[in-house]
């Protein structure tokens, strides 16, 4: 599904001009945020948008099949899904569906790390990687940065302290 939705993202910046279109990476530790909301049905509000997975295979084939149109990227999926800085996504299926928030057992999806919808702000104009902080990856979607916390930026930090400490005593 990632994949699929990567090309998806590709297609959409090159036609609509979107310099810093991220790819989305599959996400281990979002997968288990999915899993926790899944036993009860509670699904929280957090550094993500779910989105019902029958409505995101529905959508994938639909843009397989169709141009696109405004209407149709007006979805709550289409938000999801083109929103520029998205990174990453998990997706999960259900033992039993969640009628009260409108979830079947295919599951869902949570595309993070932004809550919101995108907003014009968003959305940096130009060519496919042209406005990317973080190089430039494969496919020409933008690289994530460092996820707050990480090691990669854990390592920076110390990295940082360190030439700062040699430089002050050298």
């Amino acid at each position: 599904m990632t994949k699929i939705l990567n090309e998806m993202r590709v297609s959409e910046a090159k036609d609509e001009g979107i310099g810093n279109m991220h790819q989305l990476k599959y996400d281990y530790e979002l997968e288990k945020v999915a899993n926790s909301m899944a036993a009860d049905c509670t699904f929280k509000n957090g550094d993500y948008m779910l989105v019902n997975s029958t409505q995101l295979f529905s959508f994938v084939k639909q843009m397989a099949h169709q141009p696109p149109t405004p209407y149709r990227l007006d979805s709550s999926v289409a938000r999801a899904v083109f929103h520029p800085l998205q990174t990453e996504i998990a997706c999960i299926e259900l033992a039993a569906p969640c009628p009260n928030r409108r979830v079947d057992e295919e599951g869902f999806c949570l595309i993070g790390p932004h809550s919101s919808p995108h907003s014009k702000d968003d959305f940096k104009k130009g060519p496919l990687g042209t406005h990317c902080d973080h190089g430039v990856a494969d496919n020409g979607l933008c690289k994530a940065g460092p996820k707050s916390g990480s090691d990669d930026q854990l390592n920076f930090s110390i990295f940082a302290v360190f030439a700062a400490s040699v430089m002050i005593f050298y």
